[in-house]
C-alpha cells in the first residue's frame, strides 16, 4: 500500500507550538507560503520558499512549511534537512516528527520511517492523530514487505500480420554493372500471418534502501502461417545491480541471449551493459548508456561480430505522460578478417512518448532514425553499402483488470540502401492479450 501525501494532511491545529495567530495575521512570506500550501499550489509554494530560504532558513515556522512544500514536490532530501532544523530547536514537535516519518517513507528508508513514527506513538497524542500515525505505520510495513522481493510474471498471446516477413526487396530484379538480374522468391518481399506467444519475468530484490538486484527473462515464440523457415524463438536473460546515490542511479548488468530460426539455433549473444541516470529535478532526467556484446552466428561464422554502443537520453515525466529523446552511436566490427564487408557503424536518434489517458488506457509511440555505414566493399557488388533506416512504432494498451489487458501494435520499417537488393519496407501489426501475475 502506497503512503500518499494529501493537501490537508497537516491540519492547522498541528502547527500550534510553531507560531501564534498574530504572527500569521499580516501578509508575510509565511502567510503567503501557508496559503499556497492550503490551496494545493505546491510548486508555487516551493518556489516561494526557495526565494526566502537565505533569510528565513533556521526559523522553525518557515522550515516546517518549507519541508511540507519540498515533500509535496518530491524534494525529499531538502524536506529532511528542513525538519531536522525544526527538531533541533523543538525536539518533541509532533507534526514535524510525523512529516519526517512520511518523508523517510518516500525515500524508501522504511526502517528509519518506522522508528520515527513509533517514537511519536510513545508520546501523548489525540485519538485522531494517533490513528493517522498507526495507518502510516501499517503502510510502511506493507512497503517494507514489498521492497524485500518483487516478482512479476506476464504471459501473452498475439495474432498479427507481417507485410515483409523475410525483409526482401519489393523489386523483382536488380541491376549490377548495367545488367538486370532476376531475383528468386527468397530475396523478394513475402507477406504472412503469424501467432506469437511470449513470457516475461521481472524480479527485484532490495538489499538496502539504496541497493537492489534485478533479473529479467524474456521468451518468445513466433510461428508463421506459410513461411515456416522464418519461425523463430528468442530467449534473453539478464541480471543487474542498481545503486542509488543521491540524485544519481547506477545500473550495471550482464545478459545472455539465443535465437533459433526454423527450429535450429541461429545466433547467440553475451555482453555487459551499464547506465548512469541523473535526476535533474522531479520532472527531468538524463541518462548515459553503454554496452558491449559478442554476437555468435551459429550458421555462418562470417556474421560473427562485436557490438559496442554508447548513448545519451533526456526525458521529462509528468503525471500522465513521459517523453524521452535519445541519441547514440554503435560500432560493430566483424570477428573474421574476410568478413569486413559485414562490419558496420551507425548513428541513431530516437524519440518516444507514453501517454496515459486514464487508469485503463495507455498510448505509446516511438520513432527512430539510423544512418548506417559499412566498412568495406561488398565482395560481389564491389561497392560499400550505405544505408538509412526509419522505424515507427505505435501501440495502445487497454487494462481490463489489474491482471488482464489487451494490446495492439503497429510497426513500420523503411530501409534505403545504396545496394538495391538490401532496400525494403515492412509493416507489422498485431493484436494480443496478456495476463499478469
Amino acid at each position: 500500500m502506497q503512503l500518499l501525501l494529501h493537501r490537508a494532511f497537516i491540519p492547522v491545529v498541528l502547527l500550534v507550538g510553531l507560531h501564534n495567530s498574530a504572527a500569521l495575521a499580516a501578509a508575510t512570506p509565511l502567510t503567503q507560503l501557508k496559503s499556497a500550501l492550503d490551496q494545493g499550489q505546491f510548486e508555487q509554494a516551493y518556489a516561494l520558499a526557495q526565494s526566502h530560504f537565505e533569510t528565513a532558513a533556521g526559523d522553525a515556522e518557515f522550515d516546517f512549511l518549507y519541508a511540507r512544500a519540498a515533500l509535496e514536490t518530491g524534494h525529499y532530501n531538502e524536506a529532511v534537512f528542513a525538519l531536522e532544523r525544526v527538531l533541533a530547536v523543538k525536539p518533541n514537535h509532533q507534526s514535524s516528527l510525523y512529516l519526517l516519518g512520511l518523508t523517510y517513507n518516500k525515500q524508501k528508508n522504511y526502517p528509519q520511517a518506522a522508528s520515527t513514527l513509533n517514537s511519536l506513538l510513545a508520546t501523548s497524542l489525540s485519538d485522531e492523530f494517533r490513528q493517522r500515525v498507526e495507518r502510516a505505520l501499517d503502510a510502511i510495513e506493507d512497503n517494507q514487505a514489498s521492497m524485500a522481493q518483487q516478482l512479476k510474471h506476464r504471459v501473452s498471446l498475439a495474432l498479427g500480420h507481417d507485410s515483409n516477413v523475410n525483409s526482401g526487396t519489393t523489386d523483382d530484379r536488380i541491376v549490377i554493372g548495367g545488367l538486370p538480374i532476376l531475383l528468386d522468391d527468397s530475396s523478394r518481399e513475402a507477406s504472412d500471418a503469424f501467432a506469437r506467444t511470449s513470457y516475461r519475468f521481472d524480479g527485484r530484490w532490495q538489499q538496502t534502501q539504496h541497493q537492489a538486484w534485478r533479473a529479467n527473462i524474456q521468451l518468445s515464440d513466433q510461428r508463421h502461417q506459410d513461411s515456416d523457415e522464418f519461425d523463430r524463438t528468442q530467449l534473453s536473460a539478464n541480471v543487474s545491480y542498481v545503486q542509488d546515490i543521491d540524485d544519481l542511479q547506477l545500473h550495471l548488468g550482464a545478459q545472455l541471449g539465443v535465437m533459433s530460426l526454423d527450429s535450429a539455433t541461429y545466433q547467440q549473444d553475451a555482453g555487459v551493459f551499464g547506465a548512469l541516470r541523473y535526476a535533474i529535478d522531479e520532472h527531468w532526467a538524463a541518462t548515459l548508456n553503454i554496452s558491449a556484446f559478442n554476437l555468435n552466428n551459429v550458421r555462418d561464422s562470417e556474421l560473427d561480430s562485436r557490438l559496442y554502443t554508447s548513448g545519451f537520453a533526456i526525458s521529462r515525466a509528468a503525471r500522465n505522460w513521459l517523453v524521452r529523446v535519445s541519441a547514440g552511436y554503435t560500432w560493430q566490427p566483424a570477428e573474421e578478417p574476410t568478413a569486413e564487408h559485414y562490419a558496420r557503424d551507425y548513428a541513431h536518434i530516437s524519440a518516444a512518448l507514453v501517454y496515459r489517458l486514464n487508469d485503463a488506457h495507455r498510448l505509446n509511440a516511438r520513432v527512430q532514425y539510423r544512418d548506417i555505414e559499412h566498412r568495406a566493399a561488398h565482395p560481389f557488388f564491389l561497392k560499400v553499402r550505405d544505408e538509412t533506416l526509419h522505424i515507427a512504432h505505435l501501440g495502445w494498451v487497454y487494462q481490463i483488470t489489474p491482471a488482464w489487458g489487451l494490446e495492439t501494435k503497429l510497426a513500420y520499417y523503411d530501409k534505403d540502401s545504396s545496394l538495391q537488393l538490401y532496400s525494403y519496407d515492412r509493416t507489422e501489426w498485431s493484436l494480443g492479450v496478456h495476463y499478469d501475475f
